[in-house]
């Protein structure tokens, strides 16, 4: 198969600016972090077991973890406000 030239190539702008239409809407955010080796290296067996690629799995962890914060937090409101409902029932 012949290679084409770069000359007889086009550019898609209205697909070009779909697509950066689509990459803003995603709300996905590039970052720079830094993480120990054994954390990575451990995330990327992970993500050789699993076919899940790391940085995939990484945002799914990290997602997971803070739903588990709020919810964690969620229950200690519920406590802290029957805490408060009991204290006014027995003070009265």
């Amino acid at each position: 198969m012949r290679q084409p030239k770069l000359s007889d190539l086009t550019v898609d702008v209205k697909g070009t600016r779909m697509m950066r239409r689509a990459a803003a809407k995603s709300r996905k955010v590039k970052i720079t972090i830094n993480i120990d080796g054994d954390s990575l290296s451990r995330l990327k067996s992970h993500s050789d077991k699993t076919g899940v690629p790391y940085q995939r799995l990484l945002n799914q962890i990290l997602k997971e973890a803070l739903k588990g914060e709020d919810a964690m937090e969620s229950r200690l409101e519920k406590v802290e406000r029957e805490l408060e409902r009991l204290k006014k029932r027995v003070a009265a």
